[in-house]
């Protein structure tokens, strides 16, 4: 590709009418482009890729899977294009024909619960990649990951899935969702957000989806892990200018202790690091997260907004109209 002009992702999203979350998909899992880096790793597409993924994009629309597809030669692909472009799918071999076409994010999150009952982990592999492609970075975590993180949460406790059933799955979603995460690059001026549970509250799931969409928007993102101590936030959050602090509280909803983490989490912290909680138990804890001015996401899509809300302002007391009431 030497001397050849390069397209960065901007102009490539815009060209193909793929979004990155897409084109990082088919690279990493199908091999569908090789794209160069630039010094600051960005990646760089030729015009031949870039052609590539905008047939592979309409192919797909056809009905085409691309597991099928994304390794075809150029040639190959022009000539299928021309083919459906004529006849629709007519004419295509019914093995190429996608069965992800138009399916529901319900429907994906009954298929991931049925692969986790057989511990079947590269099937619950092909069903978040399906996500991706069809719902983009942000809808697969809103609108597939966490519902079936609850979902797996309500049959644990009922009692029809283990406790191995569910270190599986968390597994395979932190994987996956590293993997992700590590495509994504902020610049060196950007925000830094640190991102737990605290102690206590085991459940890393939430923390570790909060980590992805906030590197997603554009911040640097630590991530801690699971049930830290005030005291040990405080250091992490001191040591390198975070901006702000996230925390994810899931599981259990009835800590004693919790509140008092909570207290002296805010007493210690800086008053300018403003502290965002989120998680099914928050409501359990809703008298010492108001007393520490806490930012309360109801819903995870909120996130971004208010990620953006203290990056413009900077401050700790931000309005954030909805979350908390």
């Amino acid at each position: 590709m030497s001397g050849e002009r390069l397209h960065n992702m901007k102009s490539v999203e815009l060209r193909t009418g793929l979004s990155a979350d897409v084109i990082r998909v088919w690279e990493r899992r199908y091999a569908a482009v090789t794209p160069e880096r630039s010094g600051n790793q960005r990646r760089l597409y030729s015009e031949e890729e870039v052609e590539r993924l905008t047939l592979l994009a309409r192919l797909t629309q056809s009905g085409l899977a691309i597991s099928q597809i994304a390794i075809l030669p150029l040639e190959k692909l022009r000539a299928m294009q021309k083919t459906c472009a004529a006849s629709g799918t007519a004419g295509v071999p019914a093995p190429l024909r996608s069965s992800t076409v138009n399916v529901s994010p319900q429907e994906l999150v009954q298929s991931g619960l049925s692969a986790i009952r057989r511990y079947d982990m590269m099937e619950l592999e092909k069903i978040l990649d399906r996500g991706m492609v069809g719902l983009g970075y942000s809808g697969l975590q809103e609108k597939l990951l966490i519902p079936l993180l609850r979902a797996i949460g309500d049959a644990w406790a009922k009692g029809d899935l283990t406790a191995a059933h569910e270190h599986g799955a968390t597994a395979t979603f932190k994987d996956y969702l590293a993997r992700n995460l590590r495509a994504m690059a902020p610049s060196e001026n950007s925000p830094r957000l640190l991102v737990t549970t605290p102690a206590g509250q085991l459940h890393e799931m939430g923390a570790a989806i909060a980590a992805s969409l906030a590197r997603k928007s554009g911040w640097q993102v630590t991530y801690l892990g699971p049930s830290l101590p005030a005291e040990e936030i405080v250091s992490a959050a001191m040591a390198n200018q975070f901006r702000a602090v996230a925390l994810s509280i899931i599981y259990p909803e009835d800590d004693p202790e919790l509140p008092a983490q909570l207290l002296r989490l805010r007493h210690l912290l800086p008053a300018e690091i403003p502290i965002i909680a989120g998680g099914r138990a928050v409501a359990s804890y809703r008298a010492a997260l108001d007393q520490i001015g806490a930012l309360i996401l109801t819903e995870m899509s909120d996130f971004a907004r208010v990620l953006e809300e203290i990056r413009a302002d900077g401050a700790s007391k931000i309005p954030v109209p909805g979350l908390a009431g």
